[in-house]
């Protein structure tokens, strides 16, 4: 084996080790997304109020039908931290008739049980206030056999 196929074999053995690799992925506990696939490692997107007027997306993002890819700063085991551009209906004169804003927002999934993180903390600006968005994941069981579904619920704001 040549020297540079070593350094190449070294090179994806410590990815693999350091958590890099797709196997590693495997592994990691998933977001909630709310979007299909509803749990994935790393989301490019989070649609967190489950009534589509709160989205976490990335600064590459140009509205609510695109709203980028949220960027992951860590992402282990433990918890996942990222930053990007929370977009924000304003509901008026109704939510259906609203205007989206984006802001700067700072991500962040932990508590790790069963494959899922189980909270998120969403920090941001909006309207010249300063808002921590606390939300925990939860099961609702469907009705006359009907699918469940799971949901971001408020744990405080």
């Amino acid at each position: 084996m040549s020297l540079t196929m070593r350094r190449v074999a070294l090179l994806l053995f410590l990815l693999v080790l350091w958590g890099a690799g797709p196997a590693a992925a495997a592994g990691l506990p998933r977001v909630l997304t709310q979007l299909k696939p509803a749990f994935q490692v790393r989301p490019a997107v989070i649609s967190y109020t489950g009534d589509g007027t709160g989205l976490v997306g990335g600064f590459d993002g140009s509205g609510v039908k695109h709203p980028g890819h949220l960027q992951w700063t860590t992402y282990n085991r433990l918890e996942g931290l990222g930053r990007g551009l929370l977009w924000l209906d304003d509901c008026t004169p109704s939510c259906a008739g609203g205007t989206f804003t984006s802001t700067p927002v700072s991500v962040h999934a932990f508590d790790p049980r069963s494959g899922r993180f189980q909270r998120l903390t969403l920090t941001y600006t909006y309207d010249g206030k300063a808002y921590t968005d606390r939300r925990g994941i939860r099961y609702y069981a469907g009705v006359a056999n009907g699918p469940g579904y799971w949901q971001y619920d408020i744990i405080s704001f």
